[in-house]
């Protein structure tokens, strides 16, 4: 859902420059953070058998278009799940390095399917794969935020790489907060400012 995107992350954009003001310079434990990123592959899972579903009810000319997408999104989920246990048993830096790297590169790919998804004829098609397409961004995002609350994380983005701000104004914000909510349980107002701060802190990256 487009609107207002000059206000939209006009608003972000400060927000990301505060956030480069106020984030402190201490990490987090690597073990603590490994168990929540852990946490989240389950839900990472599910959300993209259920975009796989989506995708088998397209017409075939809007298959065509996100059924690889879909494939590498599912390769790159298995990666990154098997780099979160790789680190949650062994902490170090050489695994969190790797870590990374998978986890910003399925975090861009899911960007990146984003626009792809703009391409599907059929209009309520493509409201559908998108708002699923978020569900696991959501995810991957909440994976992102939390590798940047490690001490000596070095989480960079790739030269020409879709963004957190390019996709911003096709999502619906309220869904990442729900499911934020529901993941964690907490309350939605709790919910809103960890999505808030997770995507001006990505944004204040480059990610």
């Amino acid at each position: 859902m487009k609107f207002n995107l000059q206000s939209k992350l006009g608003a972000w954009a400060l927000i990301a420059v505060l956030m480069l003001s106020v984030v402190p310079t201490v990490g987090c434990s690597g073990q603590s953070v490994a168990q929540q990123i852990v946490g989240w592959t389950p839900f990472i899972d599910s959300a993209l058998t259920t975009l796989s579903s989506v995708a088998g009810t397209l017409a075939p000319q809007d298959a065509m278009i996100i059924d690889p997408v879909v494939a590498v999104l599912v390769t790159g989920q298995n990666l990154l799940k098997n780099q979160a246990q790789a680190y949650l048993a062994n902490p170090t830096a050489g695994v969190l390095a790797q870590l990374q790297t998978q986890a910003v590169t399925f975090q861009q790919n899911l960007n990146a399917a984003v626009l792809k998804a703009l391409l599907i004829s059929n209009s309520d098609s493509q409201k559908r794969i998108i708002a699923q397409i978020q569900v696991v961004l959501t995810g991957a995002t909440a994976v992102l935020a939390l590798l940047q609350t490690i001490k000596g994380n070095t989480l960079t983005v790739t030269a020409g790489a879709v963004t957190t701000s390019h996709v911003l104004p096709y999502l619906d914000e309220s869904k990442s907060v729900a499911i934020v909510a529901e993941h964690e349980g907490v309350p939605l107002f709790v919910a809103s400012y960890r999505v808030h701060q997770a995507e001006a802190s990505l944004m204040a990256a480059g990610l």
